[in-house]
């Protein structure tokens, strides 16, 4: 037998913690291609650049690899909309099912989650081991709360002061929902990544929402679109995370970062842009997405330089060549330690975009791993531990002991029947996170005679989930 065997069956085995990516479309939605076009699962372009993008290497190679999906011969992205369109109308459980194998847990960014053409968060908990968890875009918080506001000039309030209070009351709820796992800020699509780490006077961040008022109506809503306020919700933002994590719960700030559309400007979307804020709030977690690419050296640079940041691998995969990608992974591991590298699909609407990501982060994650083995860079046992770090250990780490303060901070105040349930469900936590402990003993034991390696989730709460199935114990 191969003496890499063990290594790439686990790359190609190891089941995956999703910790970005958005909601599903409904069936009745997943086929209209006009508003939601199938080319999309390679590109983020749209219009006629969408068009255009058809001819690109990742879109050329999706069509290789879908048809093996969608057991048919492709030859043509419009074979591909055909073939979309017939597995959603028979079975698009089955698709969905398919697409998302191996993937333990879900963490959605469901920004669009009033969008009647997409699914709620918790449909998605069928195709998952562990129930979906939720992350929060701050600028979406933002803007419903301006809505909230919006009248309050016509009574002569402050609409600054009402602003202010609403939205950190509306952090704090975020915070203390265990549902919820962390938050997502665009920042680098609306004013860029330069954020100022000091907020400015409230003269002028009232200044700054009186625009933003001005711009939109209580119809169309409001976008938040000017610095000031831009760079504020970031920064209260942060300010919320670092004080929840001296309670002890862990919830990171996501960062756009990199890849997108033509909102972004892309001299602002360098993730190096963060620094200053990086280094003023040192507290809090923060993770920079879609792998800071093309700048993805300055992000690994970053997680290498500070302790709470990490570097998340997604978005790349299935937008990018497959070179690129490679290239992707060794400049991420040229000097971002490992247990900061954490992996996500960016997967949105629909489900082919999650099979795709996931299929080629386990192809570049092999080709890129076994080389380093080859040549000498580590062993096979230490490649083992990157890989399944990346693809699941880095994700739930980052929301340790978040769950337990909060079960433990809702019985704050619990009469005696409260405390007797409270009593009852820290007693199952503490048995469920025992059970986890020791399962990744056994996986680490094994691991380390390369000959074998185990997967055990056991039913212990994993980046705050509550597993309802275990995973059978894999050995190669």
């Amino acid at each position: 037998m191969d003496s890499l065997s063990p290594l790439r069956d686990l790359i190609q085995s190891h089941p995956l913690i999703d910790h970005h990516a958005h909601n599903l479309l409904n069936r009745e939605s997943a086929t209209d291609n006009d508003n939601y076009p199938i080319e999309t699962i390679t590109s983020s372009a749209d219009g006629r650049a969408l068009e255009n993008a058809r001819t690109t290497l990742p879109s050329l190679r999706a069509i290789t690899q879908l048809s093996e999906l969608y057991g048919r011969p492709c030859k043509n992205w419009n074979d591909i909309q055909s073939a979309h369109n017939q597995s959603v109308r028979e079975d698009y459980d089955d698709l969905i099912r398919n697409s998302l194998s191996g993937t333990h847990a879900l963490l959605l960014d469901d920004y669009l989650r009033d969008d009647e053409d997409i699914e709620s968060s918790t449909w998605h908990d069928s195709f998952t081991v562990s129930p979906t968890k939720r992350i929060v875009q701050i600028e979406a918080l933002a803007e419903s709360t301006i809505l909230q506001v919006s009248n309050a000039r016509k009574n002569g309030e402050s609409v600054w002061n009402n602003f202010r209070q609403l939205f950190q009351d509306a952090l704090g709820e975020t915070l203390d929902d265990a549902n919820i796992v962390g938050f997502k800020s665009e920042i680098s699509c609306r004013t860029g990544l330069d954020v100022d780490p000091y907020s400015s006077d409230d003269t002028t961040l009232g200044g700054s929402l009186i625009r933003i008022l001005d711009s939109g109506t209580t119809r169309s809503g409001f976008e938040v679109n000017d610095k000031q306020i831009c760079d504020w919700i970031v920064q209260q933002t942060l300010k919320a995370i670092s004080f929840k994590k001296k309670a002890g719960v862990a919830k990171p700030l996501l960062f756009h970062t990199g890849l997108g559309d033509d909102r972004i400007n892309l001299l602002r979307a360098n993730p190096a842009c963060l620094q200053p804020l990086i280094a003023q709030y040192a507290s809090a977690d923060i993770v920079l997405l879609h792998s800071g690419y093309p700048y993805t050296r300055e992000a690994g640079y970053l997680a290498s330089a500070y302790p709470n940041v990490y570097l998340d691998l997604g978005k790349v995969f299935s937008m990018v060549s497959r070179e690129a990608q490679m290239k992707v992974l060794r400049e991420s591991l040229e000097t971002a330690p490992t247990n900061r590298l954490l992996w996500s699909t960016g997967g949105q609407f629909h489900p082919e975009t999650f099979w795709l990501a996931n299929r080629q982060i386990r192809q570049a994650l092999e080709t890129v791993l076994v080389d380093y083995v080859q040549q000498g860079d580590f062993t096979a046992t230490q490649a083992m531990k990157i890989a399944a770090d990346v693809l699941y250990r880095v994700n739930r780490s980052l929301c340790k002991n978040a769950q337990l303060i909060l079960l433990l901070s809702r019985y704050a105040n619990a009469q005696p029947l409260g405390i007797a349930n409270a009593v009852a469900e820290v007693l199952s936590y503490a048995i469920q996170a025992a059970s986890a402990r020791a399962s990744e003993e056994l996986c680490n034991n094994q691991a380390s005679h390369t000959t074998a390696f185990a997967i055990q989730a056991g039913k212990a709460p994993v980046c705050g989930f509550e597993n309802d199935t275990e995973h059978e114990m894999r050995k190669y």
